[in-house]
């Protein structure tokens, strides 16, 4: 080979090198974001399943509290269930309005991957209230932990409520409110 062969040659691997490790680099990248994907549906998956099997759960505990403001002895608790008192807690309110704003980032969807929804959602403190946990809030009913926000910390609840935020500031149930967890006699 002459020199400007090598040179060619020489130039043409130059090239090649980097593309073939950008190539690398990709597909890993790739396979990477394809396992994240994975991960994250098999959660939405879980959380799809939990929130049908609580479904009824909630249905059957609205219709308890509908009869009365104050928690049910466990005697007129559907078939199953138990409560457990936890204390009493401070409760503030966030609107579900859809547009960034202080209540959230305005995409409908809580810290767990959840919708978020008015007189149901509930973001607390997951060291105390994680994810999941179905509560009885005393004057303001039976919520579902599903958020959670960088000033919800301790004894704190902030309950998702339906209308505008200027709805939310206004919110009958600010202040200290007892809670007990609901759970299935056998948990």
């Amino acid at each position: 080979m002459n020199r400007i062969q090598t040179a060619i040659v020489t130039a043409l691997l130059a090239g090649v090198v980097p593309l073939a490790v950008q190539g690398n680099i990709l597909n890993r990248r790739i396979n990477e974001l394809e396992t994240y994907y994975t991960i994250y549906a098999a959660r939405f998956e879980n959380w799809s399943d939990r929130a049908l099997k609580d479904e009824q759960i909630i249905e059957d505990l609205q219709r308890v509290n509908s009869a009365t403001q104050q928690p049910a002895p466990e005697s007129d608790l559907p078939a199953g269930m138990a409560a457990e008192y936890v204390g009493e807690y401070t409760c503030t309110a966030y609107c579900t309005e859809k547009r960034a704003h202080i209540c959230g980032t305005g995409t409908g969807i809580t810290a767990s991957g959840a919708p978020i929804t008015a007189d149901l959602t509930v973001a607390a403190d997951q060291s105390l209230l994680p994810f999941g946990t179905v509560i009885y809030i005393e004057d303001v009913g039976v919520r579902v932990v599903q958020d959670k926000g960088s000033g919800v910390q301790g004894k704190h609840l902030d309950v998702a409520v339906p209308g505008s935020h200027d709805d939310a500031l206004h919110w009958a149930g600010y202040g200290t409110h007892k809670v007990w967890i609901l759970k299935g006699a056998d948990e």
